[in-house]
């Protein structure tokens, strides 16, 4: 197999969730660009009378008004990895990269690709929504959603509420905590709801309002019932782990579990107090076992 390729496969299988996703944007980036070359040379345009762009959109973009998406409702899903633009591709993966990674460490793969999933769904029916309801106002906006923004923001979002006090180095110089940006970003998507700057505010706002939505859950759950870690399956309590060799008793195992939980609720009141980074290492390699544990 060819290194390039090897490297790129390696990265994909063996990197984390964040990474996958990325992957995924890139590769889709990739295939519709070759779409539109195709049809650039009237390859894939077997009517003639195409419009530039037309299978590539069909495809990826999802349609906003009237009942367009009716006829393409797996647009619904795959513009949640469509771009494009090269410069909206980049600036959304280098937002996903920071906070899909971020939330990843707290949280695990599978609650960042349900995140992503559901929070740009959330996002993309909050436009089609406000474009129904606000159909005179919106109707001179008439462009299709597509990229990963919904999805980031529900992430980007969440991760803020999770994480308040976190500390983030805008533009590697200037300090600031993550809830400050957060709210620059909420309200600056507010403040552009109904201008015609051909940018999907209210798919940013629908996967903002879900991501807050979502960590409120996970707060409540853990709240409601402490006995479910973090990330442990629920059937690891039929199970018998063994220590030096001998098989752990019913006792020992549910004392051992009740400990790990105990220093799990203890690692998250820390976090929801005072921040990740106030974590020592050893708690940090403790939240990331449970983590992989998922």
């Amino acid at each position: 197999m060819n290194p390039f390729v090897a490297q790129i496969k390696s990265q994909y299988q063996n990197g984390s969730m964040t990474i996958r996703l990325i992957s995924m944007n890139v590769s889709i980036f990739a295939l519709i660009q070759l779409i539109n070359a195709l049809e650039r040379l009237q390859v894939l345009d077997f009517v003639g009378m195409l419009p530039q762009g037309y299978v590539g959109h069909y495809l990826f973009a999802l349609p906003v008004y009237g009942l367009n998406v009716l006829f393409q409702p797996w647009t619904i899903i795959t513009s949640l990895f469509a771009h494009f633009g090269f410069w909206h591709l980049l600036s959304n993966m280098l937002f996903l990269y920071f906070a899909g990674s971020t939330y990843e460490r707290f949280f695990g793969p599978k609650r960042l690709i349900h995140l992503y999933i559901l929070g740009g769904i959330v996002g993309n029916f909050a436009e089609i929504f406000a474009h129904h309801i606000f159909f005179s106002a919106l109707s001179v906006n008439s462009f299709s959603v597509v990229g990963a923004s919904g999805s980031i923001m529900a992430i980007f979002m969440a991760l803020a509420f999770a994480q308040p006090q976190l500390q983030v180095q805008v533009f590697g110089v200037f300090p600031l905590r993550i809830y400050m940006i957060a709210i620059f970003f909420f309200l600056k998507d507010l403040s552009s709801l109904g201008t015609n700057d051909q940018i999907a505010h209210f798919a940013h706002l629908g996967g903002a309002i879900f991501g807050i939505w979502s960590i409120q859950q996970f707060w409540h759950i853990r709240l409601s019932r402490p006995w479910i870690g973090i990330n442990l399956r629920p059937q690891q309590t039929k199970m018998k782990v063994k220590k030096g060799g001998r098989p752990l008793t019913d006792d020992q195992f549910r004392a051992q579990k009740q400990n790990k939980q105990a220093q799990l609720d203890q690692i998250l009141d820390k976090i929801s107090k005072s921040g990740y980074d106030a974590l020592s290492k050893a708690e940090k390699e403790f939240l990331f076992q449970q983590s992989k544990d998922d």
